[in-house]
């Protein structure tokens, strides 16, 4: 039986994410895009195996349609950036699912992710009409 393992880091080189399955594979989340991440066990699904190198912070509360949303966020440790959420205070895996936010992680070392930028070319481009 083999393992294949994805490691995934923040822009700023850190490592951050190993995980059984590419990212790119996952479901993702209609309000914001982020890549979500199975924690627990359910009688339909497995949860993934993973390692998250994260520092938790305070939780924010999210604007969504028809109400708030409340995630528990966790930053990277070098550069602090914002690179994944849950639903319920840490540690990791205390939830259902881990979300890892549109952008934040990639698979080549210092190398931004293409996906990065999306949003703010989309407000730039509505802003200029």
């Amino acid at each position: 039986m083999s393992c294949v393992s994805f490691r995934l880091d923040c822009i700023c080189g850190e490592f951050i994410l190993v995980i059984d399955k590419n990212l790119n594979a996952l479901p993702r989340r209609q309000t914001d895009g982020a890549v979500i991440i199975r924690c627990q066990d359910t009688p339909d699904a497995k949860a993934r195996i993973f390692k998250l190198n994260a520092t938790p912070k305070d939780p924010i509360l999210v604007e969504r349609q028809g109400g708030h949303e409340k995630q528990y966020r966790f930053h990277c440790p070098r550069c602090a950036l914002p690179v994944a959420y849950q639903s319920t205070p840490p540690p990791v895996k205390s939830g259902p699912y881990l979300y890892v936010l549109k952008g934040a992680l990639s698979q080549i070392q210092g190398q931004v992710p293409a996906d990065a930028f999306e949003d703010e070319k989309l407000l730039s481009e509505n802003s200029m009409t």
